[in-house]
């Protein structure tokens, strides 16, 4: 770069100090541009005063390269007479390559802030007389763009540096207040006085013979302003602490070596975790196995491949990571009871160990000071959803420092392309995603993003609401279901039910309602969900979540006399309850009624109302009249003597339910013309539950009662039309379904995020007369 675009460069930069830096570096512009005779009179003045000084030696590198680390937490608590509490805790972490470039003839430095990994973390919550009013909670990891700031040399043995990564784009949290209504904010971190503090960040330069290397940490406590020597307890209301800490390492550039990152079976790595079989004591000092690790490389090249090759003296690694909740989406107890915040990807001692490599943290491991043409460092992963990235520096033998770079992820297989910028980030990924390539490749969403949820259906359903509620990122991440770890697929929307009843006839009913949706349904397990939320996609903090997805849980109830009921429906699963399966449903239905509940949760109505009762037959004689009692809907239909049509022979009578406790399921045409009932529509819909009788629609014959069981239906309609024994319209049994109803397979939803109007209720009044 040369003089004169650095001058322009720097006018452009807005930070606090920007007119008294823009002075001094106007003036340098000016001298630039003076004449010939006038700059060379300068110039000589300043060769006749050039005397070394630790400063100036400093100065006196154009580029000096190397890294930048900061870490700052905020905790604390304040409690009012009024019992009013506020209780928080926060953290922000940042690591990035820094290049430095010393401007010629001043004693000033541009020093640039290069895309690093910021990890932001935030729960605050305010709570009145022991309950919670405000609760704000926002966790983000992700890489930040770049950022300038400068660095200065006040007199000949010191500079000052104030590094400010706390700029771009703010933290989206939630806060949530009673009743459980949430909102997003933007959550930002804290900043102090840069000017005020200035003479904190001065620090001596290496003297004249030491080596050429900046190499400092800084460590303070602000409090309402200024800098404070320890916080005070309990903390005065209003008053919030914060801890910072600063570590940077810059040394002259190598201008002519590359330290290049790969890493083995980087291009189909996935991030998983080990699943803990519940058999470990959660106070055991065991360590916790990885779900699966990286060997990562980093080698020194010459950039002249006609050059020797090249050694370093030491080599550091440095990995950021998210630090996700939980390991998979689903939130379980086990989850809740390790509460755990450390990262996803580490570094584990005793495997970098094994490559010679000392431990510093789990963020950090080096060489010991040698000659190594390359270093091997192995980075392991605690969750299926985790993602970072890895940077390495390195010392060459000439004590001169280069940060690395990768293989032009872009370049052509099997080319060998220069290096280029950036970090090895972890999975392979798109700097703008979370997910690993491979996986997006894997199941055809190469083009999608992270909060991608356009999940279909078979185009024959003509179904018009696509998505599931779950996040690509969350699909990819995945779900513990009993024991397992499942990755679902962005291709179809997903389904998650508690099974209680775990029968054969369960087990039917939910291949019948899941073959009839198309709909891929999950069968949790008891401890993969906590036990006072339905939420499945509960551990989101940090990834990419679009909103609350809500299993579905179905039980067996008993004293509901028969009738089943999906309690809330028909709606999406957020809008259930629980699905009630009555412990004493008719004998031979519990498969065709489970399919028919759970298509409730999905959205899917009646295909009418009304059109329908429930009642006892008894004094059956020889003429098959019969006194029929109704019992459904209570109190609306008289009771009466009936005719009883092609009813079983009298000897199988006993075994009927004529005269049982929940009666006999009787259905009807409507008297509103073009109405359809209950069992209207396509007959053959999981929808269209099967009644045992019915009554005729001709005036004359409305008294009777035919017995004609129907078969159960196994699919869902596509149109309103009756079909089968409702084909015909004005003669079928009970004609098409009512309007806004039928249609069933455009009308599937699972997906929470969506609104839906409440379905109409067409009146019906059932035509019904008794002898």
């Amino acid at each position: 770069m040369s003089f004169k675009e650095l001058c322009t460069l720097m006018l452009k930069i807005q930070t606090r100090s920007i007119f008294f830096l823009g002075l001094l570096a106007l003036s340098g512009c000016q001298a630039s541009s003076a004449p010939d005779g006038e700059q060379g009179t300068i110039a000589t003045a300043k060769v006749q005063q050039a005397i070394e000084t630790p400063a100036s030696r400093v100065t006196a590198q154009p580029t000096w390269v190397g890294y930048l680390k900061v870490r700052s937490r905020s905790s604390g608590s304040w409690t009012t007479q009024t019992t009013a509490n506020r209780q928080w805790k926060s953290s922000y972490s940042f690591v990035s390559p820094v290049v430095v470039t010393m401007i010629p003839a001043s004693m000033f430095a541009l020093v640039e802030l290069k895309p690093g990994f910021a990890s932001f973390d935030l729960v605050d919550d305010s709570t009145f007389q022991g309950e919670s009013v405000l609760k704000y909670v926002a966790k983000c990891f992700r890489a930040t763009p770049g950022n300038m700031t400068f660095m200065q040399f006040p007199t000949d043995s010191s500079y000052s540096f104030q590094p400010t990564p706390f700029q771009g784009a703010p933290c989206r949290g939630t806060a949530t207040q009673p009743g459980g209504n949430t909102s997003a904010f933007d959550a930002g971190w804290h900043a102090y006085s840069s000017m005020n503090f200035a003479s904190e960040f001065v620090f001596p330069v290496p003297a004249l013979d030491a080596p050429l290397r900046l190499h400092h940490t800084k460590h303070f406590i602000t409090m309402n302003g200024a800098i404070v020597q320890s916080v005070p307890d309990p903390l005065p209301y209003g008053s919030m602490p914060v801890e910072w800490d600063f570590e940077w390492d810059l040394m002259p550039e190598d201008p002519d070596v590359d330290l290049v990152l790969s890493a083995e079976g980087h291009d189909t790595w996935l991030p998983k975790a080990t699943i803990s079989t519940g058999g470990t004591s959660l106070t055991s000092t065991a360590q916790i196995e990885p779900g699966s690790t990286l060997v990562v490389k980093a080698k020194a090249e010459p950039k002249d491949g006609s050059s020797p090759t090249v050694a370093m003296k030491q080599v550091t690694f440095l990995l950021s990571s998210s630090r996700l909740p939980g390991i998979a989406t689903n939130r379980t107890p086990l989850d809740v009871v390790m509460n755990s915040d450390d990262a996803d990807l580490r570094f584990e001692q005793d495997r970098n160990a094994a490559y010679g490599l000392n431990f510093v943290d789990p963020a950090t491991v080096e060489t010991p000071v040698g000659s190594f043409t390359e270093a091997t460092a192995e980075a392991s992963s605690f969750d299926f959803g985790g993602y970072g990235e890895i940077i390495a520096v390195g010392v060459t033998e000439n004590d001169r420092m280069v940060y690395s770079r990768i293989k032009d992820p872009s370049a052509t297989p099997g080319s060998s392309p220069s290096p280029v910028e950036g970090p090895l980030l972890l999975p392979k990924r798109l700097a703008s995603s979370y997910i690993a390539d491979s996986w997006k490749v894997s199941e055809s969403s190469a083009s999608k993003l992270d909060d991608d949820d356009s999940d279909a259906l078979p185009a024959s359903m003509g179904n018009t609401h696509p998505g599931d509620a779950l996040s690509l990122f969350e699909e990819y991440r995945g779900f513990i279901i009993r024991g397992s770890h499942v990755r679902t697929k962005p291709s179809e929307p997903d389904y998650f039910l508690e099974d209680q009843i775990n029968t054969a006839e369960s087990h039917a009913g939910i291949n019948r309602f899941a073959n009839a949706t198309n709909l891929k349904v999950h069968i949790l397990g008891g401890t993969d969900f906590l036990l006072n939320s339905r939420v499945i996609n509960a551990n989101h903090a940090g990834g990419v979540h679009n909103g609350d997805k809500y299993f579905v849980r179905m039980k067996i109830e008993y004293g509901r006399g028969g009738t089943s009921d999906a309690v809330g429906g028909p709606g999406t699963p957020k809008s259930i309850d629980r699905v009630a399966i009555a412990n004493d449903a008719r004998s031979g239905t519990v498969v065709s009624t489970i399919a028919h509940e759970l298509g409730h949760t999905a959205n899917l109505p009646h295909h009418g109302e009304g059109g329908f009762f429930t009642a006892r037959w008894t004094n059956l004689n020889e003429f098959s009249e019969a006194d029929e009692t109704p019992l459904k809907p209570d109190g609306v239909y008289a009771p009466g003597k009936v005719l009883l049509i092609n009813p079983p022979s009298l000897a199988q009578r006993a075994v009927l339910p004529y005269d049982g406790p929940n009666g006999v399921m009787i259905g009807g045409r409507c008297l509103e013309n073009g109405v359809g009932g209950r069992f209207s529509g396509n007959d053959k819909c999981i929808m269209r539950t099967a009644p045992q009788a019915f009554i005729p629609s001709e005036a004359s014959h409305r008294h009777e009662r035919k017995w004609a069981p129907e078969d159960d239906g196994t699919l869902l309609c596509t149109s309103s039309d009756g079909t089968g024994v409702n084909a015909g319209g004005a003669t079928s049994r009970y004609g098409d379904a009512a309007e806004g109803r039928g249609e069933c397979a455009k009308k599937v939803c699972v997906n929470d995020n969506h609104a839906h109007a409440p379905y109409t209720q067409p009146t019906c009044t059932l035509l019904r007369t008794t002898m």
